[in-house]
């Protein structure tokens, strides 16, 4: 199933067109998935990003009143924090970088008597929607979240239950389905393509999604589900360029190699070029600054950028490239993941969201609303959020919105599109008297600034800075920006 959405006109996307009522359509809508469903931004999720969730947005079409989620308080920055950080940009001088602008604080309605309507779980992969019973706030990042999100900690009158059990309590008629990204994302992430370790095998994501549908199948319900996104296509992974602008042309930068590119040094440098078709990930942009993945003749370490790694029995060393095999076998799986799903919600009469081509479509051609132009562009496209994997609140208003199309084609339904309108020109940063970093003196959003800078002409005085600390260091004249 293909749905290229990209591109949709002036009429539905800046207005709220008028359609007819839906909310005798569905009586309760329960999303399930990870923190994509959860609606985290910038790493983060405080209240102002859950509610430009996709469910959110969805339920708000719908015309569900109770859908409830997991608030959590946004505090201003502290120092030490005390609570995980929130990413957006941040302006100092002549530069607007990513970093901390606010930090998470605690829950917002821990206290209500029955399970949340969005049931996203940061960190979650498909197994963990059945196996995941015990929230741990001092466990790994999923077993972290399902304390927030299912509350099955215990002691708690939610211990013991998983995602897909809290679902069914709340019976609903309509349930969202948007899992898989994370048993194939840690394999871009760390730079280790590794089956059993950083990606789930085929076989066992099979036997995992059809244990989640048994349990969530039943007469009556319509499941809406999304698919697996290209891990290898986010601003994570395609920022940082792997070849090196010099006199004349280009050359790549430096790595160690593995099996399938074996490396030799060519002294004086201790790395090799990467191959073509490498990618090289946001991470890598401090180590370069500091002349690392830099031959020597251009004034680098030659030293080689650091590949990730795989120790026995369970030491995992990140890095900063995906090799070409590795990039394919990402793919091998994500494709494997995708007809998993195809095949399996055909089975049970659902629907599928080919989220999967429609972002292909929207790397490729950007996404164009009433004359707007986004991209995935890392910090200036509009569609992801400042950590470089979720999307912003733009991005995810096009999911909602991909959604809806969908299920208004293939179940015949009239839910009205989203208010684009309220998405492009009310900036998701926080509130500028809470005492956060970022969003300017007016609290207007990046893609605001830039887009006021170009039209002023003022953007040559600007750059656009890559993430991590050590960016303003230089080494053999080489600074890792991105210039209007």
């Amino acid at each position: 199933m293909k749905k290229m959405l990209r591109s949709i006109g002036p009429a539905a996307a800046i207005l709220a067109l008028a359609a007819a009522p839906v909310s005798a359509q569905f009586d309760h809508y329960v999303a399930l998935g990870d923190s994509l469903t959860a609606g985290v931004e910038g790493s983060c999720l405080v209240e102002r990003n859950q509610e430009a969730s996709f469910p959110a947005v969805l339920a708000a079409q719908l015309h569900i009143a109770d859908f409830e989620q997991p608030l959590v308080q946004e505090l201003a920055l502290t120092s030490p924090l005390v609570g995980p950080p929130c990413l957006g940009a941040v302006f100092a001088n002549n530069t607007i970088t990513v970093g901390p602008i606010s930090q998470m604080g605690a829950p917002l309605n821990s206290l209500l008597p029955r399970p949340y309507d969005n049931l996203g779980i940061p960190g979650a992969n498909v197994d963990d929607l059945v196996h995941l019973t015990e929230g741990n706030p001092n466990g790994d990042t999923a077993q972290r979240f399902s304390a927030l999100v299912l509350r099955n900690v215990p002691g708690s009158p939610f211990d013991g239950l998983n995602a897909v059990t809290e679902a069914n309590l709340l019976n609903p008629d309509l349930i969202t389905l948007w899992i898989g990204s994370n048993d194939i994302l840690t394999s871009a992430t760390t730079g280790v393509f590794l089956p059993g370790v950083t990606a789930t095998p085929p076989d066992v994501f099979d036997a995992n999604y059809a244990e989640v549908l048994e349990n969530i199948a039943i007469s009556g319900r319509t499941i809406v589900a999304g698919n697996v996104p290209d891990v290898t296509a986010s601003p994570f992974t395609t920022t940082v360029p792997a070849r090196l602008t010099i006199p004349g042309g280009s050359t790549p930068v430096l790595g160690p190699g593995n099996d399938a590119y074996p490396c030799v040094p060519v002294a004086p440098d201790h790395g090799c070029p990467v191959p073509d078709g490498t990618l090289v990930t946001l991470p890598a942009s401090a180590l370069l600054a500091q002349g690392i993945g830099v031959p020597v003749a251009l004034g680098g370490t030659g030293n080689p950028l650091p590949d990730g790694q795989f120790i026995p029995p369970q030491t995992l060393v990140p890095g900063v490239l995906l090799y070409p095999d590795e990039i394919a076998g990402i793919e091998e799986y994500i494709a494997a993941y995708n007809q998993t799903i195809d095949e399996q919600i055909a089975g049970v009469g659902g629907v599928v969201v080919d989220i999967n081509a429609i972002f292909d479509e929207i790397t490729a051609h950007g996404y164009h609303i009433g004359g707007i132009a986004l991209s995935t562009a890392f910090l200036r496209g509009g569609i992801f959020s400042a950590d470089g994997v979720h999307p912003s609140s733009i991005g995810y208003t096009i999911v909602a919105n991909a959604f809806i199309q969908t299920m208004n084609a293939e179940l015949g339904l009239e839910i009205p599109p989203p208010d684009f309108n309220h998405v492009l020109f009310t900036p998701n940063v926080p509130q500028t008297g809470a005492g956060v970093r970022g969003g300017g003196e007016w609290g207007y959003s990046l893609s605001m600034w830039h887009d006021l800078l170009r039209r002023t002409g003022a953007a040559r005085g600007y750059s656009l800075q890559m993430p991590e600390s050590g960016l303003g260091r230089t080494r053999g004249g080489l600074r890792r920006v991105i210039r209007d």
